[in-house]
């Protein structure tokens, strides 16, 4: 290759002008490079295009949960609801790919607590809806599920000054690779009462002592994804027990492979050599035991993690005050410390990203500020995948995600989350109706899931939760 390159470079005319070395290197093969660099650039165009166009035909739909009160759920109960959510995962074929622009559409998880009052919220795509609605139901079947306008269209980048409010935001990160875990809800189990102690309740508690003009969301972007992600996780475990791990030669390496293991073979057979493979997995089983009890729980932690099927995931975060009512030491401190529950000393846990955290410093602090602020809720608003810090997100696995995020157990006290008092229904089909006026009959017959609700923060003169919240 340097023999090649170096001869090239030689063969360049010596001394001549800009325009006759252009047409030296065009007449030698340049035009290729380019021409592959512009066919390349109309390719990502093209697709760039299509996929918008596609995305434009989404509707999006927002549906608030309303949980049962005092459930007997555990976290185990949510964890199965991304499990089966996960069953959305698909790969476009060639054409819906490049003609019809289909790509993996990601779900939304939220928390929002506006005014004190906190409810519930899953965004996802309309066709999506009953695979969500089935998988809730399937676990907490007296929930209340309504379809509500986006909570977050009253604030834009542009007016939430105009309207008074102060704004926080940021983007968590993970503190080490993403194939070590975070700490999950049955390391929060007492082991002698059984006995669980909700991480939930930490977060709900400061939701629900926000007052009015104060307001924070609570964004879980999340992406199902296959199981590449886990050949790291094996890669991690090889190198702590000081085995070697080969990535995957694909199939023409694994036929040479093959090939050379058999020659191998037969060379041992003959020379009676053994195998120095066989050595290494002979002594395997005792690696184990010289790790130390902390490196033996990381790996047991690593491996579990890649037990079970994972998302990619973005946490966003965003506390709004408006003027005598923002307050950082309630608002942002109380959140980050609760997501400091699921932190692990020596594998993982969460922590902002200081280069989307709307925190600057020493130079034209404001007008860097104002710029993170419109960034972080840009990213909020549009539940972007690749906005922010890492490029799509981190791996988190089905348990993990239901630590932090899922109904409160029948404990924790949260007097102001948005709750189920009653199992809701249609009418049976089987009442009479003959004595019934025909408007009447045509209300029986509406879902109570297609209500449209919009969440607002309570007036003054109210003295409840806001009237217009899905009931």
């Amino acid at each position: 290759m340097n023999f090649l390159s170096d001869n090239l470079l030689y063969s360049i005319p010596a001394a001549s002008s800009p325009s006759s070395t252009l047409g030296w290197f065009f007449s030698h093969g340049g035009f290729l490079i380019i021409s592959i660099v512009v066919i390349w650039g109309f390719i990502q165009i093209w697709l760039d295009n299509r996929q918008s166009k596609f995305y434009e035909s989404i509707k999006w739909i927002y549906l608030a949960i309303d949980v049962p009160q005092n459930s007997e759920q555990s976290p185990k109960a949510v964890e199965q609801i991304f499990t089966q959510i996960w069953g959305s995962i698909s790969s476009p074929n060639f054409i819906e790919k490049w003609w019809e622009g289909k790509f993996m559409t990601n779900f939304s998880f939220e928390l929002v607590s506006i005014g004190g009052y906190i409810q519930y919220v899953v965004r996802a795509p309309n066709y999506f809806r009953d695979l969500v609605e089935a998988a809730i139901y399937a676990q907490y079947p007296d929930a209340q599920i309504t379809e509500i306008e986006d909570y977050s269209e009253k604030f834009t980048p542009d007016n939430f000054r105009e309207k008074g409010y102060q704004l926080w935001g940021t983007q968590f990160i993970m503190n080490n690779d993403e194939a070590y875990p975070i700490k999950t809800y049955p390391l929060f189990e007492h082991s002698i009462s059984q006995k669980i102690v909700d991480p939930m309740a930490a977060i709900l508690e400061i939701f629900s002592r926000f007052g009015s003009g104060e307001e924070g969301w609570l964004q879980i972007v999340a992406l199902p994804v296959g199981d590449s992600w886990k050949k790291k996780s094996a890669q991690i475990v090889g190198k702590l027990l000081g085995r070697e791990v080969k990535d995957d030669p694909g199939a023409a390496g694994k036929v040479l492979d093959s090939s050379y293991q058999v020659a191998k073979k037969a060379g041992d057979i003959l020379w009676r050599v053994e195998s120095e493979k066989g050595e290494e997995k002979k002594d395997e089983p005792w690696k184990m035991l010289a790790l130390s009890p902390q490196e033996r729980s990381i790996v047991e932690g690593i491996e579990r993690k890649s037990d079970k099927i994972g998302y990619k995931v973005k946490i966003r975060y965003i506390y709004f005050g408006n003027q005598g009512n923002f307050s950082k030491a309630r608002g942002v401190s109380g959140v980050t410390g609760a997501l400091n529950q699921f932190s692990l000393l020596n594998s993982n846990g969460f922590r902002p990203c200081g280069l989307v955290t709307t925190k600057r410093e020493y130079y034209r602090v404001e007008k860097r500020t104002y710029q993170r602020q419109r960034a972080i809720l840009r990213s909020y608003k549009s539940r972007s995948q690749t906005d922010g810090c890492t490029e799509d997100g981190y791996i988190l696995n089905t348990e993990e995600l239901a630590s932090i995020y899922h109904f409160p157990y029948k404990d924790v006290i949260a007097p102001t989350l948005r709750t189920a008092a009653a199992k809701r229904a249609e009418a049976p089909i089987f009442l009479p109706t003959d004595t019934i006026p025909e408007e009447r009959v045509e209300q029986t017959k509406q879902p109570v899931a297609e209500e449209k609700k919009l969440l607002v923060p309570p007036t003054e003169n109210q003295g409840g939760p806001p009237t217009n919240l899905p009931v």
